[in-house]
């Protein structure tokens, strides 16, 4: 068995990696299509077959260089991705027009965040245009993660006890995959996970006030990624050695531009 992974590993190896790379979003997205195909209470239960289709395509994808806690932070954005965009699949009509553009967006989108996961691993210097490109990338696509797993988890309209609790520990593994792309080692940073388990703490404490908040489900997913939006934000130029006065000063009207349309959004009355 061992002697069969090995020879598999040195095969793929020989493959170009932009042919893996595009192998591995077609598999993924062939999968996703196979699923959209199920009704929602059938494929809840389908999610492991996701999970290992995904991670496994990563996994190709990327293939070199792979070492300690970089087997879980490198897959963390394309499993949550690909997850949670299922899950959201089904909050929307679900027509043929429906299902080909969410196979375009998560083929499009895979191809993506492969390629920033790839640089992230390759350990592209940080003062260089390709790093800074993927770690947009990387920002940009944590945002949108976010914004399907807490709309997925508000339409579940759970107790506000409740989804506060299971919304922290959802997002906890997505703010360290953003912490740690601020500064991206093998090695696991004692401040990185530190910083995320604070944040994810003070996002947890956020979502407990929404429950006193009477405004729209939708409303409240974006007012959470903002608020996401700014503790990541702050974290990664802390990490980064960046937190000057006026970096942080837009993060902060970005919170209170968001939450001043919120009070205008909310029914009052």
């Amino acid at each position: 068995m061992t002697r069969f992974i090995f020879n598999l590993y040195s095969n793929l190896r020989k493959i170009d990696k932009r042919k893996r790379l595009f192998a591995s979003v077609f598999g993924i997205v062939c999968a996703f299509l196979i699923l959209t195909l199920f009704p929602f209470s059938k494929v809840i239960f389908a999610l492991p077959i996701l999970f290992i289709f995904v991670y496994f395509g990563t996994f190709i994808a990327i293939l070199e260089d792979i070492h300690n806690i970089e087997w879980i932070v490198l897959f963390i954005a394309p499993l949550y991705f690909c997850i949670s965009l299922l899950l959201f699949y089904y909050l929307l009509p679900t027509r043929l027009l429906t299902r080909i553009p969410f196979v375009i967006l998560v083929g499009v989108a895979m191809y993506a965040l492969l390629l920033s996961e790839n640089i992230f691993n390759v350990g592209v210097d940080r003062t260089l245009p390709l790093y800074r490109a993927a770690y947009s990338i990387s920002n940009f696509f944590t945002l949108i993660i976010l914004f399907l797993v807490f709309t997925v988890l508000f339409s579940f309209r759970l107790h506000f006890v409740l989804t506060s609790f299971i919304g922290g520990v959802v997002a906890l593994p997505v703010m360290f995959h953003a912490l740690w792309t601020a500064s991206p080692k093998n090695v696991l940073e004692e401040r990185v996970y530190k910083f995320s388990v604070i944040i994810a703490l003070m996002l947890s404490v956020a979502l407990l006030l929404f429950g006193f908040l009477p405004v729209k489900t939708n409303i409240l997913s974006l007012y959470a990624i903002s608020i996401a939006y700014v503790l990541i934000g702050v974290t990664q130029e802390i990490i980064q050695d960046t937190a000057f006065r006026d970096r942080v000063r837009e993060y902060l009207f970005v919170f209170l531009g968001m939450s001043l349309l919120v009070l205008l959004a909310g029914n009052w009355g």
